[in-house]
């Protein structure tokens, strides 16, 4: 079985979306509404290193940036308060695959954005996580 970018992302985006606050809230990439608050991530295609000599796919290694987004530090905080809870540690479940616990890699202050009007702030998560055949 390949790597599924999609069945990846979409497995970190349900993880998120059981927090009571980020189910309502959560988006991939494109943010399609403007809430008070919210989170938007972004899933790379999964870094694939072949480590079988024979057998099925490769390893590949996720790497997830979220955008926690408030119209105030303190409700971007919060917001990432609750990615974190969801995140770190979780491990996903992609049928096929075998992925290890969720784990952050950075993290960025908090900052003012005044390219939107009203100007929002937001905080810089990444988390990483390896995917392997089952």
């Amino acid at each position: 079985m390949s790597v599924s970018i999609r069945d990846h992302a979409a497995a970190v985006r349900a993880r998120l979306e059981q927090d009571a606050v980020l189910a309502t809230c959560t988006f991939q990439g494109v943010v399609t509404e403007r809430p008070q608050r919210y989170c938007t991530f972004f899933i790379n295609s999964g870094f694939r290193e072949q480590h079988r000599q024979t057998g099925p796919d490769a390893r590949a290694d996720f790497n997830i940036v979220v955008h926690s987004v408030g119209s105030d530090p303190t409700q971007a905080q919060a917001v990432a308060e609750r990615v974190y809870g969801q995140l770190l540690g979780f491990i996903p479940t992609v049928a096929g695959r075998r992925c290890t616990r969720v784990r952050a890699v950075s993290s960025q202050p908090s900052q003012r954005d005044d390219t939107v009007q009203p100007s929002v702030f937001y905080s810089v998560d990444e988390f990483t996580f390896l995917s392997d055949p089952a």
